[in-house]
């Protein structure tokens, strides 16, 4: 009987990258998905319910401060539908970036025992925290739909199956910051701290509590280049309620910072990865 023998090496490069191995293991994607969707539910009163409160309830929150008290423009929008349609955007990105961001701390010890492609578990991140954004998507389309009906929204339309594409710019950006901040965090613990504050940084520099229109129109391509989320946000709403596109300038610009941003975290996510359990 031949036995299988598998030889693993360090890879020495910059560019010696090879996804090979992920790709053969793709099995474990689900397996970490899954495992991260029970232990986020377990013991939980509502289970999945809490998926579909938390934007209901920040919704009504910014309804009543930023729009109500504080008297900020939504785009001629209800302001719960404005609000919604950039929370679930910002909700992905903030759960990706947070869990990728902890990768190598908070699975150190089965880092140190088995072996296996790193980068499956920030993939995994992706696909679990796709299971509360179309939850959430959910919810915000029972609620354009409800408006439609009062006649306070022009409502769904074609522009709606555009949506899996937003996902993927998204998903793509998501990754790109939390690869760069997990790789980072290895070996600044520091950044484990400055974590949280950034997330929430995040919602005030990208236009979930006010339209992007705000931004004086001569800065938005720069906006999207410097902040690919803010166009994201733009085009979550540009399929859920018809917002105004954006213009081919300011959609390159974002696809261009979230390719560079991307690229250039897998590379150093890999670099690490390498050495990683011997300082962590």
């Amino acid at each position: 009987m031949t036995k299988r023998i598998t030889i693993i090496r360090r890879r020495s490069g910059w560019f010696d990258l090879d996804l090979r191995p992920a790709w053969e293991r793709r099995e474990l994607l689900l397996l970490f998905a899954q495992r991260d969707v029970v232990v986020r539910h377990k013991q939980t009163l509502l289970g999945p319910g809490w998926l579909a409160l938390q934007p209901l309830v920040w919704a009504v929150v910014f309804t009543v401060t930023i729009s109500g008290v504080a008297g900020v423009s939504t785009a001629n929008q209800p302001a719960p539908l404005f609000y919604l349609s950039g929370l679930i955007v910002w909700s992905y990105f903030s759960q990706v970036m947070f869990a990728t961001s902890q990768v190598f701390i908070e699975n150190e010890d089965l880092f140190s025992k088995v072996y296996f492609p790193r980068i499956i578990v920030p993939l995994s991140s992706l696909i679990s925290s796709a299971v509360t954004l179309l939850i959430q998507f959910s919810v915000v389309v029972v609620f354009v739909v409800a408006f439609q009906w009062m006649g306070r929204t022009d409502g769904l339309s074609w522009r709606i199956v555009a949506f899996p594409l937003v996902v993927l710019h998204l998903a793509a950006f998501s990754l790109a910051v939390g690869l760069i901040l997990g790789a980072s965090t290895a070996k600044y613990r520091d950044l484990r701290f400055m974590t949280p504050f950034l997330v929430q940084v995040s919602m005030f520099i990208t236009p979930v509590l006010y339209p992007f229109t705000a931004i004086p129109e001569q800065y938005r391509v720069a906006a999207s280049l410097a902040n690919p989320l803010a166009a994201i946000v733009e085009e979550s709403r540009w399929c859920l309620l018809g917002e105004t596109m954006l213009t081919p300038g300011q959609l390159v610009a974002s696809l261009l910072t979230t390719s560079i941003a991307l690229a250039c975290g897998v590379l150093l996510y890999q670099r690490v990865e390498r050495t990683v359990m011997d300082t962590i």
